[in-house]
């Protein structure tokens, strides 16, 4: 793949539903231009399908082709005020992912509205995109504007962009995003969004990976999706990979006859016979050894599980993983199979950390003092201070830190929670105030060593994240950390 590797952007389309025997515009632009990656955006989940017949069929056909999906959800696919801000935001994401690519969007699938907007895109500058179109006469051919007197149009800038997002958002999801059960404290649009998600892909059988740092609630979007599911009366089993013995897990996860080595002393069902008809939830999937990896993508493939020292038998289990890791990273680095990547995230639920969901910290700090006064039999209350205090504090730990904290300060007497009670742990302290010493430092080769040291400790590791709380690239960052010699998980 080159250094700047082609990237085509298309909706999928009711054109788009048909097979290699009659291709519709993406299947028939692969077969003239070659890329390195296909973004498949869709406005809803029932696109999900023929988009997985398209990476299926490109997984065969066209093996250096990498097929992502991307959400673009709208409620009216007709409406330019929910359609733009929802292909704003996805290109956005995209282009995060990849900065620096050459772009090609096809503006044949979807409907007139995203033509529309596909041009708005790259004539207003939010991304420097060649327009190609599909038609059966002339088969590809690029779209360009060649008009003299062709009207210019406005770059919308990034806040304008996000205040008509927050807005639609707010009127439209905030009404109609009522989960079964829900256990998820928020309003933020970006948890609108996950909640939005969290609807749209519960009645699915898709394999749904949740991303986001350590304490920002993986386990309670499993559950949602779960419990807002068909299989809602069934088992819903949680799994934390990071917490089994190596020489466990294929009997934890698929069960073993009786004798089947040392120590089993009975027949045992593994945690994917006993989420049978439910759902399995895998946390901290990146835990996972390689052989397991194996074992789990056979079982994804043929839907069986060979029982320790029995039979195979076949199970219907709807698969939910998360990871607080960059498994992508570990995909580069070959820790974690690519071929399982992609079979695990057919679509991904990002939550964001605690630090950038502005006014829910408050939120879930009064739904936390609510539940402690009730186990309690407690009156406490949180004083302006207290309250100021949580909203201005970044909470590196997340939502577990905040409840750690909020824990911590009922022990003290009274009915107020003051700010002085609020007793902030985090790794990012030090008790030792900044000093020179006599002979000088080194910034380079000392200092700045230092500081990304504990960048990456307070991210696990991620070099990605510690990247970004040090203001860095992360391309840049890794860099610098390989002249230093310093090695990331």
């Amino acid at each position: 793949m080159s250094l700047k590797p082609k990237i085509l952007l298309s909706f999928i389309g009711n054109n788009d539903c048909y097979g290699a025997e009659n291709p519709g515009a993406i299947l028939s632009i692969l077969k003239e231009i070659a890329f390195d990656r296909l973004y498949i955006l869709y406005n809803h989940a029932k696109y999900l399908k023929p988009a997985s017949d398209i990476l299926n069929y490109c997984r065969k056909t066209y093996l250096n082709l990498q097929v992502l999906y991307q959400e673009a959800l709208s409620s009216d696919p007709t409406d330019y005020n929910t359609v733009y801000p929802a292909m704003y935001q996805a290109v956005k994401e995209i282009q995060k992912e990849n900065p620096i690519a050459e772009y090609t969007a096809s503006i044949t699938s979807g409907t007139p509205t995203m033509h529309a907007c596909w041009i708005f895109l790259q004539q207003g500058g939010v991304i420097d995109a060649k327009l190609i179109q599909v038609q059966r006469e002339t088969g590809v051919s690029e779209i360009k504007f060649e008009l003299d007197d062709f009207p210019k149009i406005q770059n919308v800038s990034t806040v304008k962009a996000e205040l008509t997002k927050l807005a639609r958002e707010n009127k439209n999801l905030k009404e109609r995003l009522k989960l079964q059960h829900d256990e998820i404290i928020g309003e933020s649009p970006r948890i609108l969004k996950v909640k939005e998600q969290i609807k749209i892909f519960a009645d699915t059988d898709i394999p749904i990976f949740i991303s986001g740092e350590s304490g920002t609630g993986k386990e309670l979007v499993a559950e949602a999706i779960h419990y807002n599911s068909a299989r809602q009366k069934n088992a819903f089993i949680k799994v934390n990979c990071g917490a089994i013995s190596p020489h466990l897990f294929e009997s934890e996860f698929f069960g073993h006859k009786k004798g089947s080595f040392t120590g089993a002393i009975a027949d045992k069902d593994g945690k994917f016979k006993l989420a049978d008809q439910g759902t399995i939830f895998l946390d901290e999937i990146g835990d996972l050894p390689p052989e397991m990896q194996v074992k789990l993508l056979r079982f994804l493939d043929q839907g069986t599980i060979q029982i320790v020292g029995g039979t195979e038998e076949k199970v219907d289990v709807r698969l939910i993983s998360a990871t607080n890791k960059d498994l992508r990273q570990l995909v580069k680095d070959r820790q974690f199979r690519e071929d399982l990547f992609y079979r695990l995230v057919q679509t991904e639920i990002h939550l964001p950390p605690l630090r950038e969901r502005g006014a829910d910290k408050l939120l879930i700090a009064q739904n936390l003092v609510e539940t402690l006064n009730r186990r309690q039999d407690r009156k406490k209350r949180l004083t302006p201070a207290a309250i100021e205090k949580i909203q201005t504090y970044p909470w590196h730990g997340n939502v577990r830190q905040l409840k750690s904290t909020l824990t911590a300060a009922f022990v003290y007497p009274g009915d107020e929670i003051i700010a002085e009670h609020l007793h902030i742990i985090d790794l990012a302290d030090s008790p030792i105030g900044i000093s020179i010493p006599s002979d000088g430092i080194d910034l380079d080769n000392g200092l700045v060593p230092e500081y990304y040291h504990a960048a990456l400790r307070q991210t696990n590791g991620n070099a990605a994240n510690a990247a970004k709380l040090l203001g860095i690239a992360p391309a840049t960052f890794r860099a610098r950390l390989r002249k230093l010699g310093i090695k990331t998980s």
